[in-house]
This record gives C-alpha cells, sequence and structure tokens, in this order.
C-alpha cells in the first residue's frame, strides 16, 4: 500500500512537471508602437492588421484595431482568443461606460487593478448577452490605453500569456 501511494505521488509530481514546461517554444510578439510584449506557445498566432484596416470602433469607441491572438490548432479555421486595441486618452471609467451602454443585458461585475512585470493593469470583467462573463484588460502605454478583449471560454489559454506582458522598448 505505502508503495502505490509513494508511485502515485511520483507521478502527480511528474505530471505537474510537464504542465507549462519551461522547454517549451515560445514567440515573442513585441509591440514597438505601444511599448509592450508578451510570449505565446507554438499553436498560436498573433495576426496584425493591415494599416489600411486598423481604424475601427469598439463599444462605439474609435479605436486602433491592431492585432489579434488566435489559435490555429482547434479546428480547419483560427479560433480567435483575444483582440487588441488601443484609444488615445481613454479612461477606464469612460470604457465601462461605453461597455454598459453596448447593451441592456451588459453589466460591470467586477474592476481590479492588477501588476504584471511592471505594467498596471485594470480587469473589467462583465456580463454579456449570453449570460457569460466577459474580461477585459486595460493598461496605459504613451497616451494610450491598450484594450485587451480575451474572447468567452478562452481564459484557461490566454492566462499564462497575460502573465507575460512586459514593457518594451524598442
Amino acid at each position: 500500500m505505502k508503495r502505490l501511494f509513494a508511485s502515485a505521488a511520483i507521478l502527480m509530481l511528474v505530471g505537474a512537471g510537464c504542465a507549462g514546461r519551461p522547454d517549451e517554444d515560445l514567440t515573442e510578439y513585441a509591440n514597438a508602437q505601444y511599448g509592450f510584449a508578451f510570449d505565446y506557445p507554438d499553436g498560436l498566432e498573433v495576426r496584425v492588421r493591415p494599416d489600411d484596416v486598423r481604424a475601427a470602433k469598439y463599444l462605439g469607441l474609435d479605436v486602433d484595431f491592431f492585432a489579434s491572438l488566435r489559435d490555429l490548432t482547434k479546428g480547419e479555421k483560427p479560433e480567435n482568443i483575444a483582440f487588441f486595441y488601443a484609444a488615445e486618452g481613454l479612461s477606464a471609467d469612460t470604457f465601462v461606460q461605453a461597455l454598459e451602454g453596448s447593451g441592456p443585458a451588459i453589466a460591470v461585475k467586477s474592476r481590479e487593478d492588477l501588476r504584471k512585470n511592471g505594467i498596471a493593469l485594470t480587469k473589467i470583467t462583465s456580463t454579456t448577452e449570453s449570460g457569460e462573463d466577459k474580461t477585459h484588460y486595460l493598461f496605459d502605454r504613451g497616451g494610450h490605453t491598450v484594450i485587451v478583449s480575451e474572447f468567452l471560454y478562452q481564459h484557461e489559454l490566454f492566462a499564462p500569456i497575460l502573465e507575460s506582458v512586459r514593457t518594451h522598448k524598442p
């Protein structure tokens, strides 16, 4: 019986070491315009939008829709993980107003200040029309607010990427 428990403990320790292996191949995405970077694993891609289609509206706000993070492994078409926007001079309060004004079922459930590798972020969790929670991360970079809009059901995949967010100076 003692051997069974010892063997199970060893297997759990070995298995825990396999999750998020340090030798996993990571690619860096560095954005010189907004001064930040993050790492993402094989099977994902950052798709940088061409300059002529970056000007957009998000929640009624004028934004620079500059990139998307996509999973290439889950089917025939890439699956979106997060969209990256930037808005000049946007405050978190103005973002919350735009978010709550985007639909009758949308309400902010929580607002939390975080710090990741020297970047102060605001995590905003809201309801959605479908009843699921949606998360946005906001951080200021050189007079612009970067908005990271995490897609529904993608938190587990996006969480380690968020942990790697850091400042980047070209």
